[in-house]
């Protein structure tokens, strides 16, 4: 069995989607002039690797705590679209799981340590795919599934269904394939998104 942890790492300075408010990390306890380490942490529930549930973009939607666990572990296959600048429903085809996370060029945009407006992401018809597909659970390599500007529709169409959206992933170490995932959101009450570690397994 081998282990690929596909979550980014949270620092200062990270790319954060513009708007959002940034991570801020700081040490308020040391050693050895305290007896233990402790740090504070201010960040938005959608930094790095991270989960959205309905309630992001749909009223009245169910939040992160609410999110059923069978979206976020069990089987599922990493697809592999290293040349295309958007994510169709041709592009799916194939894609046969409950789980299916996306490994795009977008992997390579977190080496810089800045945010990209020109990353790759779903189109409208690749998220009505998922929906008639019944797929539970979609994820991509980057901070958004929907593109820079105008990216509301494909969060609505998707969360509307209660298709859970993972964000912010790094694929780079994984081939595509067939996989177990296990994704951990932290649990927050009534909330609209949390960062998580998101591993897959390899039997």
């Amino acid at each position: 069995m081998k282990i690929f942890d596909v979550s980014v790492d949270l620092y200062n300075g990270m790319p954060a989607f513009p708007g959002d408010p940034p991570i801020d990390i700081k040490r308020v306890l040391s050693m050895p002039q305290d007896s233990f380490n402790v740090s504070l942490m201010c960040t938005g529930t959608h930094i790095g690797t991270h989960v959205d549930p309905p309630i992001h973009f749909v009223a009245g939607g169910y939040t992160v705590d609410k999110i059923p666990l069978d979206h976020l572990y069990g089987p599922a296959v990493v697809v592999g679209l290293p040349g295309i600048d958007a994510v169709s429903a041709r592009d799916l085809q194939g894609a046969d799981s409950d789980i299916i996370l996306l490994k795009t060029k977008n992997s390579a945009l977190w080496d810089s340590g800045k945010f990209h407006e020109d990353y790759v992401y779903l189109d409208e018809s690749a998220a009505r795919w998922l929906v008639d597909h019944k797929v539970k659970t979609i994820g991509i390599d980057y901070l958004s599934i929907g593109k820079f500007e105008g990216g509301e529709a494909v969060h609505k169409i998707l969360l509307g269904a209660g298709v859970t959206v993972i964000e912010g992933l790094d694929l780079r170490k994984v081939e595509p394939g067939k996989y177990t995932l296990a994704c951990l959101p932290l649990k927050i009450k009534d909330g609209d998104g949390a960062p998580a570690r998101a591993f897959l397994i390899k039997d």
